[in-house]
């Protein structure tokens, strides 16, 4: 891993000079990007996109303040308390108006107290907690809750695979305690019967022996019980790709339906190996989606990064986008960029995203889809 320099270089420079320039806020406006750490690909395609919006109308020159050349390392001890040290550094940069993340619930949560304390409205693309919406009012939550997804699911085991019994599995965070209760009530109000509900360890890797041990062990427990018809994981995508080889192993035609934590990668396919076909994955966004925005945004992140986007870029991506829109707006303070965040969907239209519309009004329909893995790609199969 290279040595983390750049970004605490980066946010320090922004506080300093406005420190000591008064014109510095309005001239100099910039967004907290906070994904995850080091996934520069990302981060510069998402600077290049602003900056693209910004010229089609002569708008400011936004930064994106992200973790370029950096990582977790350079602001704590832990992944978590780097977030939290982020945030403190971001909170304390007036340049900076509005925060895109993070992506997991547990880390929205964490920060949150932190943002608000420095009046910073923050989009969240990814976390799904339930708790985030009693969390502040700064926070603006652009995907589908836990409950929501958990409904989701069951109804897909359900209707579409015409299970009788589900087993559901999750790490012990408040993403997958949520989710998973959210799937265990829609399951049970539907009559399904509860095969498993069991926490299983949090970055698990199955790299050796003792791992691939572990994920064993779960499947003859869950033998013990009966086989289920399906298997809900609310897991992420280390852990799940370890998973669903040891079902495999066991039960090769086994239903298995992953959250929307667990992404369609590389190192998903390098883990999970031939087992990964015909994993159902609940999606936020899918690249075979045939909106306009959605197939330019396809074609310019390919050529960007060399990769198919995933589910959770698509969402950060159109995040950041409106971020950089309320600033073009002529927002030159956090209290500005909030009201006008506040307005999306009620007084002004809803944003035009990769994803589709974005509306911040009560009630708002946040999109969700199931998808089936092939050995290409994956299959759109139905959306909410």
């Amino acid at each position: 891993m290279r040595a983390p320099r750049a970004f605490i270089a980066l946010l320090a420079a922004g506080a300093t000079a406005a420190a000591t320039a008064c014109d510095s806020g309005p001239e100099s406006p910039a967004i907290g990007f906070t994904y995850n750490w080091g996934d520069d690909a990302l981060e510069r395609f998402v600077q290049a996109t602003v900056d693209r919006d910004s010229a089609a109308i002569a708008g400011p020159r936004i930064r994106v303040l992200a973790s370029r050349d950096g990582g977790w390392q350079a602001f704590g001890s832990s992944p978590m308390a780097a977030e939290v040290r982020r945030a403190q550094v971001l909170s304390d940069n007036p340049d900076v108006l509005v925060i895109v993340g993070p992506g997991g619930s547990r880390e929205a949560l964490q920060v949150a107290p932190i943002y608000a304390e420095a009046g910073l409205p923050v989009l969240i693309p990814t976390a799904t907690s339930q708790l985030l919406d009693h969390s502040g009012a700064h926070l603006f939550r652009m995907a589908a809750n836990d409950s929501v997804q958990g409904a989701f699911i069951a109804s897909f085991a359900d209707s579409a695979l015409g299970a009788r019994s589900i087993a559901v599995y999750h790490v012990p965070d408040e993403y997958g305690i949520g989710l998973a209760a959210g799937i265990t009530a829609a399951a049970q109000s539907r009559g399904l019967t509860l095969r498993e509900r069991t926490a299983v360890r949090l970055l698990q890797s199955c790299n050796d022996g003792a791992g691939r041990a572990y994920y064993a062990g779960l499947v003859t427990a869950l033998e013990q019980r009966g086989k289920p018809d399906a298997v809900a994981l609310a897991q992420r995508t280390e852990e799940a790709a370890c998973f669903i080889g040891a079902l495999r192993a066991q039960w090769p035609e086994l239903a298995i339906i992953t959250g929307d934590g667990v992404y369609l990668d590389v190192a998903f396919r390098r883990i999970a190996g031939a087992a990964a076909d015909s994993t159902y994955m609940v999606a936020f966004w899918h690249p075979e989606l045939p909106g306009a925005a959605s197939r330019e945004f396809v074609a310019a992140y390919q050529v960007a990064t060399g990769r198919i986007p995933r589910h959770g870029d698509a969402v950060f991506v159109d995040a950041a986008r409106l971020a950089a829109a309320a600033v073009r707006s002529g927002a030159r303070s956090r209290a500005e960029v909030m009201e006008y965040l506040r307005e999306i969907g009620v007084d002004r239209p809803a944003f035009d995203g990769i994803i589709g519309p974005i509306s911040f009004a009560p009630n708002a329909a946040r999109p969700l889809y199931m998808t089936r893995v092939t050995s290409a790609a994956s299959t759109l199969l139905l959306a909410r």
